[in-house]
C-alpha cells in the first residue's frame, strides 16, 4: 500500500521549536548527561577495526547474551540468545520486520490508540486491515478498553499492538491485564501479541512488569525493546525482538532483507557497556527526580490538568475551556510563550479531538522549572485563565 508523504508530529514540532527557539518539551529523546563510562567503552571499542564490518543480521552475539541477561535479571524470563534474540535498528525497525513477518494481507491488526505513529503505516504496508481500540483518558486514570475489544476480537485477528509502559499515557501493564491478555490467547490460537516495550525498566508505581513473565503469553508474544533508548542513545538506533524460535526465524528472515544488520560498533560498545545489569538503570533516579518534579510544579502553580505517568517519561496536561484544538494550541504555545508540547491527536488514526498535550520531562531541571513558570503565566493555578491569543 502506497503511504502518502507526511511530516511527523515530532519533526514539525522539533523545527517549530527551533524556528521560535522555543523550549522544547515536544521530541521524546533524553537531554540527560550520559554515563561517563558509557563514553569511555565508546571511545575505545567505536574504534576497533574489528567492530567496523557487519555482523550477523541476528546481531553481535555477546549483545544478544547481554540483552538475555538483561530480561532474566529485571523479568525473571529467560530467553536463549541464539534462537530468541535478534538486534535491530531500533525498535521503529523491529516492529516494522515482527509485523511484515507475522501476517498477511488481509489480516486483522487491533491498535490501542492513541498510539505511536509507526504503527498503522506499517500494518497499511503489509496489506493488514487496521481496527482501532481507544484508552479512556481523564483526570482519574486511564482505562484500558478490555471489553470492547474481547467484543471485536475474532478468527480474522492475526495481532494484537499493545505498548507498556505506554506512549504517550504512561500507562503500564497490571496483574489484571495480565489476566484478560491469557484469556484472549486462549480463546484465539492464532493471535500474536506484538508488544512495544520501549521503556521497558521505567516503571514508576507498582512493580515492573512484562507480559514475558506469564509462561503462556511468553509463548504466543513478540517483544520489542529499545537499547538506545534504555541507554540514553536513541541516535545508535539499536533495538531488539524477543520471540519464540519459529517467530524469530521468520522476523529474522524479514530483517536481513530491510537493513541486514544494526550498526557494528554501537552494538559492541552496548554489549559490553549493558553486561552489567544495574547500568540499564543509570538514568532511573534521575528520571524520578525530573517526573516528580515536573508533576509538583504542574499541580502547584498551573490550573492545568495533569496525568501522572505510571511508566515512561512523558506527562500529559490539558488546558481547561481551550476552544483549539490541541494542534492548534501546541503550535500557539511554541510561538506565544515559546513552550513545545506535542498535541495527542496526530496518535489517532482518525480525525479525533484529544485535548490532552503530551510533554518530556527528560530534561534538565532548569528547563522543567522554566517550561512551567512559562505555562503558569497562561494558565494560572486561581484558574484565572489567559488564553494565548484565542
Amino acid at each position: 500500500m502506497r503511504i502518502e508523504p507526511t511530516l511527523s508530529i515530532f519533526a514539525r514540532m522539533t523545527a517549530l521549536a527551533q524556528e521560535e527557539n522555543a523550549l522544547n518539551l515536544a521530541q521524546g529523546l533524553m537531554w540527560l548527561p550520559l554515563d561517563p563510562l558509557l563514553l569511555e567503552y565508546t571511545a575505545t571499542l567505536a574504534s576497533d577495526s574489528a567492530q567496523q564490518q557487519y555482523t550477523s543480521p541476528a546481531g553481535l552475539l555477546s549483545l544478544r547474551e547481554t540483552v538475555a541477561r538483561l530480561s532474566l535479571h529485571f523479568f525473571q524470563t529467560s530467553y536463549d540468545p541464539e534462537r530468541e534474540i535478534t538486534i535491530t535498528a531500533g525498535a521503529t525497525e523491529g516492529l516494522f520486520c515482527a509485523i511484515q513477518a507475522l501476517s498477511t494481507v488481509g489480516d486483522e491488526v487491533f491498535i490501542i490508540e492513541p498510539a505511536y505513529d509507526s504503527y498503522r503505516p506499517a500494518c497499511q504496508i503489509g496489506g493488514l486491515t487496521p481496527r482501532v481500540l481507544r484508552l479512556d483518558i481523564e483526570p482519574e486514570g486511564i482505562k484500558f478498553p478490555w471489553i470492547a475489544l474481547q467484543e471485536q476480537l475474532n478468527p480474522r485477528t492475526r495481532l494484537l499492538l499493545l505498548n507498556f509502559p505506554h506512549n504517550p499515557t504512561g500507562y503500564v501493564l497490571h496483574e489484571q491485564d495480565v489476566r484478560m491478555l491469557e484469556e484472549i490467547v486462549e480463546s484465539f490460537p492464532n493471535l500474536y501479541l506484538l508488544v512495544d516495550e520501549a521503556y521497558e525498566l521505567l516503571c514508576w508505581e507498582g512493580e515492573r512488569r512484562s507480559v514475558r513473565m506469564s509462561e503462556l503469553l511468553r509463548s504466543r508474544s513478540v517483544i520489542i525493546g529499545s537499547l538506545g533508548k534504555m541507554m540514553g542513545t536513541t541516535g545508535w538506533r539499536l533495538g531488539h525482538i524477543l520471540a519464540p524460535p519459529h517467530l524469530t526465524e521468520r522476523i529474522r528472515t524479514v530483517h536481513q532483507f530491510i537493513t541486514f544488520c544494526a550498526p557494528s560498533p554501537f552494538q559492541a560498545v552496548a554489549a559490553h557497556y549493558l553486561a552489567e545489569p544495574q547500568r540499564a538503570l543509570y538514568f532511573h533516579s534521575m528520571l524520578l527526580e525530573r517526573r516528580q518534579l515536573c508533576i509538583d510544579l504542574l499541580q502547584r502553580h498551573t490550573g492545568l490538568e495533569v496525568i501522572p505517568p505510571e511508566g515512561g517519561y512523558f506527562v500529559l496536561v490539558r488546558p481547561p475551556h481551550s476552544q483549539l484544538s490541541d494542534t492548534a494550541l501546541a503550535e500557539k504555545l511554541t510561538k506565544e510563550i515559546k513552550v513545545a508540547m506535542i498535541p495527542l491527536s496526530p496518535f489517532y488514526s482518525e480525525s479525533y479531538e484529544s485535548k490532552w498535550l503530551r510533554l518530556c520531562f527528560a530534561r534538565p531541571t532548569e528547563m522543567i522549572r522554566e517550561a512551567v513558570a512559562r505555562l503558569s503565566q497562561v494558565y494560572p493555578a486561581d484558574q484565572s485563565i489567559v488564553h494565548p491569543s484565542e
